[in-house]
């Protein structure tokens, strides 16, 4: 008799979930269309909801189904293959979740069954352990009423190590004050009886927030839970030198832009006094505008303006220079390693 009973009660569920797919009954082909078309067009012709996030689903495409006229195959067929899944409740809701799928119990819940609030709880993953919220009645009940403020006090320790935790921040968002544990991980806060959400953070545990129904004074002792913070990747980069990059000895790469904001002459940046500055170039004397590169003369100089020779680098005395600084990209020094094919001269090219 009870085996013919649970094979009815199993006839009849196969039968009610074949009702609650032909219920959501789709005609129309979708093919090529986007999800979030698909989505749409669905809303608008049947009596469902879709519930997303559209970074999920903005590649999605709906291909050809020509075995499908429900809107259970349509979305298996689509979601194969994928990291996403859905549900449909009996109210209509199409819920997709990415990661992970909702698993409905066949069991019915008992409408007088008290639950218990939620409890703390940590997994068996390597520090990664999560906390839920706890509920927490602290002093006489009967006391709700009185107004005032009250205390609660209390130690923070490591739950793994059983050592006191100092500087942990102790928040009460919805009132705007907290406080922080000192060296011992003893706090105290002063808040109004009532309903407060008490949260728990510091760096490198997890976060704790208690659900604390205050009747009066008294004490919460608090055990957090260490956690592993992972940190991106830092890249440190910097540019070669110039002589590693063009094998090339005693050559000097001129930064243009530095040049440009020294202390000038009548306001305007000289390119062939800026020289002077590099080690191994010294001024021939002062009214002069000519340079000495590592001992050599100043006639054994060659300065190229893009190709061109300048024989004389300034005008009126040396007084201005003959090179715009406004038209020079950059400058090379060359102090010895000279290439063959400038002759064997000091060469200042720009």
């Amino acid at each position: 008799m009870k085996l013919k009973l649970h094979i009815l009660i199993l006839i009849l569920s196969i039968s009610a979930n074949l009702e609650a797919q032909e219920k959501y009954r789709i005609s129309q082909n979708y093919k090529d269309i986007s999800f979030i078309d698909f989505a749409a067009k669905v809303e608008s012709i049947l009596p469902v909801k879709f519930f997303y996030m559209d970074e999920w689903v903005k590649d999605l495409k709906l291909g050809d189904y020509p075995d499908c006229t429900t809107l259970s195959c349509v979305m298996d067929n689509l979601l194969k293959g994928t990291s996403l899944y859905y549900y449909i409740d009996d109210f209509g809701n199409v819920v997709i979740t990415n990661n992970y799928a909702v698993k409905v119990s066949s069991k019915t819940v008992e409408k007088n069954n008290k639950f218990l609030p939620p409890t703390d709880f940590s997994g068996s993953s390597e520090s990664q352990q999560m906390a839920g919220n706890a509920s927490v009645d602290i002093g006489n009940p009967a006391e709700k009423n009185k107004p005032g403020n009250v205390i609660v006090s209390g130690y923070i320790k490591n739950k793994a190590t059983k050592e006191p935790v100092s500087g942990v921040t102790v928040f009460i968002q919805k009132l705007s004050i907290g406080t922080i544990s000192n060296e011992y991980g003893y706090y105290t806060i002063t808040v109004p009886r009532g309903v407060h959400l008490l949260q728990f953070s510091f760096i490198g545990m997890r976060e704790k927030t208690v659900n604390l129904n205050l009747y009066g004074t008294g004490e919460l002792n608090v055990e957090m839970n260490s956690v592993m913070i992972p940190l991106k990747e830092t890249v440190v980069s910097a540019q070669k030198s110039v002589t590693l990059q063009r094998f090339e000895v005693g050559a000097e790469k001129i930064n243009i832009t530095a040049f440009k904001l020294l202390p000038t002459s009548m306001g305007e940046s000289d390119i062939i006094k800026s020289v002077l500055l590099i080690p191994g170039v010294q001024s021939v004397g002062e009214g002069s505008a000519g340079f000495n590169v590592r001992g050599g003369s100043a006639d054994q100089n060659l300065i190229l303006l893009y190709g061109a020779p300048i024989y004389n680098s300034s005008h009126f005395f040396g007084f201005f220079s003959a090179v715009n600084s406004d038209i020079i990209k950059d400058v090379t020094l060359y102090k010895g390693g000279i290439p063959s094919r400038y002759g064997g001269k000091n060469l200042f090219s720009s």
